[in-house]
């Protein structure tokens, strides 16, 4: 579950906008993991243009996040937060009026996925993942999580970084 919650968060990370606000008040909960990566720190690792880049797959990961202007992510163990976190999304997804991507279910744990689409259909403003369950690693205790991107990525450049990525698993 933990290979599939990274892969789709790698990919999803160039795309979300204003959900954060929704979840910054988890920011200041003890209990509460909370990793913030701005726009200037997409922008200066947009300027690396010397880079050598040996496969095609981190290219495009490298070209995605030109496109970001916020990554949040938000992770407990605590019970009582998650089930908050779980009224947040909720809540998050009505006012933004996002749609559902996907649903993963496996092990005791739920991944959620949602996306702001544009009005040009090529691209995802807004990607919020939601994962809840229960963690192996931590003898069964409750986990959650909340992956909040904003910006513009390209749907078909997606597709073909998870194309590559199920490939490689092959």
């Amino acid at each position: 579950m933990k290979k599939i919650t990274l892969f789709i968060a790698f990919i999803v990370t160039p795309l979300v906008t204003s959900a954060q606000s929704f979840f910054d008040t988890l920011e200041d909960i003890d209990g509460v993991d909370v990793v913030v990566v701005t726009k200037d720190a997409f922008e200066m690792i947009s300027k690396f243009k010397d880079v050598k880049i040996e496969d095609n797959e981190t290219l495009k990961v490298f070209e995605m996040i030109q496109e970001l202007k916020e990554l949040k992510v938000f992770s407990t163990r605590v019970t009582a937060i998650a089930d908050q976190m779980d009224s947040l999304v909720k809540i998050a997804i009505q006012k933004q009026s996002l749609t559902e991507l996907m649903r993963i279910k496996e092990d005791g744990s739920q991944v959620d996925i949602y996306v702001k689409v544009t009005k040009n259909k090529e691209y995802v403003s807004e990607v919020l993942m939601f994962i809840n369950g229960i963690d192996k690693q931590t003898n069964g205790k409750s986990e959650a999580m909340i992956v909040s991107l904003t910006g513009a990525i390209d749907i078909n450049k997606m597709a073909e970084l998870a194309d590559a990525f199920s490939e490689g698993k092959k």
